[in-house]
Order: C-alpha cells, then sequence, then structure tokens
C-alpha cells in the first residue's frame, strides 16, 4: 500500500542515515509519513488475542498468567470478549446469586467490552454481562472503575503507530504486508509486528534483558463475520443499566 511504502521510506532514511542534520531534516516527513498512514479507515477485523505474562519475583516464586479474548473491529465499533470457561463463570455467579444475602454484582473483567465511537469522535463504553443479559453503560467520569483509556487510536489498533517513531526497524521474518519494529531501553526490550495493510499490532512482545518479566501478545486472524452475525446486534433483549445502578 502507498502509506506502508511511505512509511518503509521515511523509517529506512531516518535510521540509516550517517548524518544527524539529514536525520533532523527528515523527521517531520516521518511523523508525517506515520500520520497519514494511520489516518487511513482501517480495515474490519475478527480476530483471537492471546496474552501471557511471566515475572520471577524476588523470592525465586515464578508466576505466570495467560488467557485470550474474542476481538472485532468495524469502522466505529469494537467488541473485545474474554474467553471464560462456561462452568467457571456460572459457579462464581452462582455464589453471589444464591448466598444467603444475595447482592448485586458486577464484574467487568467477566463482561464483553462494547466501545462505540461517536460522531463527534467521543466514545461510548458499555460492558456486557450475557449471564444476567445486562448492558452496563459507563459515563466517562467512570472509565477509571475500569481501567480504561478512552484512546481510540490504541485501542483500534492495538498500539499506537506514531509510537513507531521510536522504534527501529529489522528484518525479522514478517507476513506480507507487516514488519518488525524494536525498542531498547535500559533493561526492556520491545518488538511490535506492525501491519500497515491492516493498520493493526499483530504482536506484542517485552521482556527485561534476563528474560525474568515477559509480556507478550499475539493475534489470529479469524474469519470475518458477515453483518448479521455482529454481536452487538443481538442485545435486544438485554437489561440496560448503568454502572452505579451496582454501587452500594
Amino acid at each position: 500500500m502507498p502509506g506502508f511504502c511511505a512509511v518503509s521510506v521515511c523509517f529506512t532514511l531516518f535510521w540509516r542515515s550517517a548524518s544527524g542534520l539529514l536525520c533532523r531534516a527528515l523527521l517531520p516527513a516521518l511523523l508525517l509519513c506515520a500520520t497519514a498512514s494511520a489516518a487511513t479507515t482501517p480495515p474490519d477485523i475478527n480476530a483471537l488475542i492471546s496474552y501471557h505474562t511471566l515475572e520471577v519475583s524476588p523470592d525465586g516464586i515464578t508466576q505466570q498468567h495467560s488467557y485470550k479474548e474474542r476481538w472485532i473491529r468495524t469502522a466505529d465499533t469494537l467488541w473485545s470478549e474474554r474467553l471464560i470457561p462456561l462452568p467457571v463463570a456460572r459457579a462464581f455467579h452462582q455464589i453471589h446469586d444464591n448466598s444467603k444475602t444475595p447482592h448485586k454484582h458486577f464484574m467487568y473483567q467477566m463482561a464483553a467490552r462494547w466501545v462505540t465511537q461517536q460522531p463527534d469522535q467521543s466514545l461510548s463504553l458499555v460492558y456486557v454481562d450475557h449471564y444476567h443479559k445486562n448492558q452496563v453503560y459507563y459515563p466517562p467520569m467512570e472509565y477509571g472503575q475500569a481501567g480504561f483509556n478512552p484512546d481510540w487510536t490504541s485501542l483500534s489498533q492495538l498500539f499506537n503507530p506514531a509510537l513507531l517513531a521510536d522504534f527501529t526497524a529489522t528484518d525479522e521474518e514478517a507476513p506480507a504486508g507487516a514488519r518488525w519494529y524494536q525498542r531498547e531501553q535500559g533493561n526492556t526490550i520491545m518488538r511490535v509486528l506492525w501491519s500497515d495493510t491492516l493498520q493493526l499490532a499483530l504482536a506484542l512482545d517485552r521482556h527485561t534483558r534476563d528474560g525474568y518479566k515477559q509480556y507478550r501478545m499475539e493475534v489470529k486472524l479469524k474469519t470475518p463475520l458477515a453483518a448479521d452475525r455482529l454481536p452487538w446486534l443481538k442485545l435486544e433483549e438485554y437489561n440496560r443499566k448503568e454502572i452505579s445502578d451496582f454501587f452500594d
């Protein structure tokens, strides 16, 4: 794509030039190329994302965490839903719903996150609880409750491509239309597999040089969904609530 070629040329000239003067002269063009590329409407995506973290504590205990989520992107909508075994989710909800003192409860981590970009570029945040058939709206003042950062670019592309200006392109093998970028800061190495064709980070890898702290995200592309199979079109029977309805 033209955007990819322009960005590639800018990065190549910027990083390989031996002249500091030329580097400074090319920097505005580099940022302009990245911005122009990001401005193109990204294609629709249906994917499965895997996350894995590893950390070795000072007392020698290794902790590993992993999970997967269903991820869908259209022009103005994002849907992400963690894959939780039904028996596990059911048992958790039944404990709260059938306790001696039943109480309202809501865990956004167990619900699907539905983000919509409005015509004025603001975002609407709703979590969908399939078990109780609730749509739970979060007003902007409550975004912190869910650790939500309303940055559409980062949310819809899984990484802000403008940050690639601080990375170095590598020659590591990558899928068609994608390229690996790397940045080293102190004891930390971060790698990004960026697809300019999809305008999406296909992998993120961050680890310390000794390997005792690691984070990895990988995207597996799936067959695109038909328009009538999008999950947010199947919520007619769900109750509409606000997160404040669950406050004590």
